[in-house]
């Protein structure tokens, strides 16, 4: 091996231990994210650290994973098998992934100049410093890890397009069409702005030959269709619709709108635009010796901002027109466009100033090393920036608590919806991380309520509650055997009087009067556009103090901007109106004071209307007739003075 080699090997492992290092020292006494998806990443940890796999079909407490690309999981698997817990494991492929983004934006950048890649450089550090959405740092405000791998398989195999490009028109048709399935079984959004830099490089160079030889090339035409293709073909792409729709936490720096966003997408295309339509026009005979790397380099540049603008203007639409979609997933997948515009603006600037082939004559002379020194740098400016500033969690503690969480599933054999995970002392997002990633348990409103602030609505309808140890819930009489670590089990009925439930088999079916549909998993559908159930009293609840009926609804909302009223009332109370929407609530308690002669019978009946029910068959969705509107999931009477 010649010193050129050895040079390469050192420069490699000092990659790795880099990587290792930085993730580990990050990592060692923070929580990245407070997002949700952190909870669904974990519960896909839980699977690999333990198995290595992914089930083809998802238990119902793997949620969304069952729809996600598998390979990003399997990736972060491989460091979860290697010792690091939790999400240091994420953390590390995380930083890994990120590091192999800024390798290539950077490597490639001083093949073009390095007037170039320096402005590219100190743009980052402003984008940085100015938005926090550089690569990587949705590690930290966002976690959305399996993106931030697409991205590095997106970049990786850009360079080898950029290698392939001139020697051979059919493999690099065959190598991209293979790029694009294989970046697809990681995450789709890169697969997107992948293909589309793959067409505009091919489409850019294939049309400025037909403009130059006029000789029509089939290959290039077939190369266009069958990239895309790869694309609609893929089993994810279909599936990936279903959680379009998802919503959660994105923590840019600057107040960004998403029409700000689409802004400055759009000058991102008209940059990008620009930089191609130069090198379109560019005559063939115009290429001089030693510019070939350049000229390439900067063609995959303006084809990655276009592509990436492109995407996100297209999710845009779609979401504004075609109503498919959430604000959050048009937010959480455009994070590219502002890193990449931090290449595009000096490249294009060159470009228009005639100057960028005068100025990269010997971009060759520029060692390689350069490049990868400012990528890491760069890396490291991200994450020290958006570190530095108070811890979210105790890293250690949580882990810990996970770990004795889980055992009471390994070793009382608690899961599903017969058990949740609540504790005062923890953030409320890991209480809903514990509950449905430790404990497998369902996303039923209860356990969404956690999300607000870490504990169920209902407490009483869990049969067995995970809690630390001297919590407010670890009431004495209530324990279920010893404590587990820094857990204990508690039962949920002795903390509160448990509701009647209406999902198939439960206690509150044989109370439902008219207008209900058959009851199902999640409870049961209101069939018109009022609907009774009767619920009985107990001599209990006559002496309660302040008594109140307290009923967890839902609606249905079939698209996006769907609303739905639904009205409960009670004979002699005050009715309680409430508007359903999916941007703002899809689940709601209702709370009603119950007057004296409301439990002076046998049984208290209450009425739901809902004046805006619809058909899904007369709106198109499928053939149901059922006039549906709201959803009844549980119903109780309680005090209203012991809250």
């Amino acid at each position: 091996m010649g010193d050129g080699g050895k040079a390469r090997w050192i420069w490699r492992i000092g990659v790795g231990f880099w990587c290792f290092v930085l993730a580990g020292a990050l990592s060692a006494n923070r929580v990245l994210s407070l997002s949700v998806d952190s909870s669904y990443h974990l519960q896909v940890m839980e699977v690999v650290r333990h198995a290595f796999l992914i089930p083809e079909k998802g238990h119902e407490w793997m949620a969304e994973m069952a729809y996600y690309p598998k390979l990003s999981h399997r990736f972060a698997g491989l460091f979860a098998t290697l010792g690091w817990r939790h999400l240091n494991a994420l953390t590390m492929a995380g930083v890994l992934s990120a590091a192999v983004v800024w390798a290539c934006l950077f490597a490639q950048a001083r093949r073009v100049s390095l007037i170039f890649l320096g402005a590219g450089a100190a743009l980052t550090v402003v984008n940085i410093y100015a938005s926090r959405a550089a690569f990587g740092g949705e590690l930290i405000d966002n976690f959305f890890f399996p993106q931030i791998v697409g991205e590095a398989v997106n970049l990786a195999c850009l360079v080898g397009a950029v290698a392939l490009l001139p020697r051979s028109r059919p493999i690099f048709v065959a190598y991209a069409v293979a790029a694009v399935v294989f970046c697809g079984c990681f995450h789709l959004v890169p697969t997107l702005q992948l293909a589309g830099a793959l067409m505009a490089m091919l489409g850019v160079t294939w049309l400025r030959e037909l403009i130059a030889t006029r000789r029509f090339e089939p290959v290039g035409l077939v190369g266009l269709i069958a990239i895309p293709a790869a694309i609609v073909l893929n089993p994810f792409f279909a599936k990936m619709r279903f959680i379009a729709g998802n919503n959660g936490s994105l923590n840019l720096g600057a107040d960004l709108s998403m029409e700000g966003l689409a802004g400055i997408s759009a000058l991102l295309l008209v940059l990008s635009g620009w930089v191609l339509l130069a090198e379109l026009l560019r005559p063939l005979e115009a290429d001089e010796p030693g510019t070939e790397e350049s000229n390439r380099a900067a063609l995959m540049f303006a084809a990655l901002g276009a592509a990436c603008a492109a995407a996100m203007l297209a999710q845009y639409a779609a979401f504004k027109i075609l109503h498919d979609g959430s604000h959050y997933a048009v937010m959480k997948h455009s994070f590219g466009v502002l890193s990449l515009l931090a290449f595009i603006v000096p490249l294009w600037g060159l470009t228009l100033l005639g100057v960028r082939s005068r100025l990269s004559d010997v971009p060759a002379n520029w060692p390689w090393p350069l490049g990868a020194a400012l990528a890491f740098g760069a890396q490291t400016v991200v994450m020290l920036c958006l570190f530095l500033r108070p811890s979210v969690f105790d890293v250690p503690r949580l882990n810990a608590v996970m770990e004795d969480v889980r055992q009471v599933r390994v070793t009382r054999g608690l899961s599903g919806d017969q058990v949740m995970f609540s504790a005062a002392g923890l953030p409320p997002i890991s209480t809903y991380m514990a509950t449905i990633a430790m404990l497998q348990s369902p996303h039923g409103p209860n356990v969404l309520s956690l999300m607000a602030d870490g504990r169920p609505d209902r407490v009483g309808d869990v049969p067995h509650v995970v809690t630390l140890v001297g919590d407010a819930y670890d009431k004495p009489g209530c324990r279920e055997g010893a404590p587990i670590g820094q857990v204990v089990v508690v039962a949920g009925p002795c903390l509160e009087p448990p509701s009647l439930r209406f999902k198939a088999g439960g206690s509150g079916v044989p109370y439902l009067r008219e207008g209900w549909s058959v009851p199902e998993a999640g409870g049961v559908w209101a069939d018109g556009k009022r609907s009774i159930v009767e619920i009985p009293i107990a001599p209990w609840q006559r002496a309660l103090k302040a008594p109140r009926l307290e009923a967890a609804m839902f609606a249905f909302l079939p698209t996006p901007f769907a609303k739905r009223t639904v009205i409960v009332s009670v004979p002699g109370g005050v009715s309680e109106r409430f508007v359903f929407d999916r941007q703002v609530a899809v689940s709601h308690a209702y709370v009603l004071a119950l007057p004296p002669e409301a439990l002076k019978g046998d049984t208290l009946r209450v009425t739901i209307d809902t004046p805006d029910a619809v058909m899904p068959k007369a709106i198109g969705l499928s053939p149901d007739t059922r006039l549906l509107g709201a959803g009844l999931e549980a119903m109780r009477i309680a005090d209203g003075a012991a809250k």
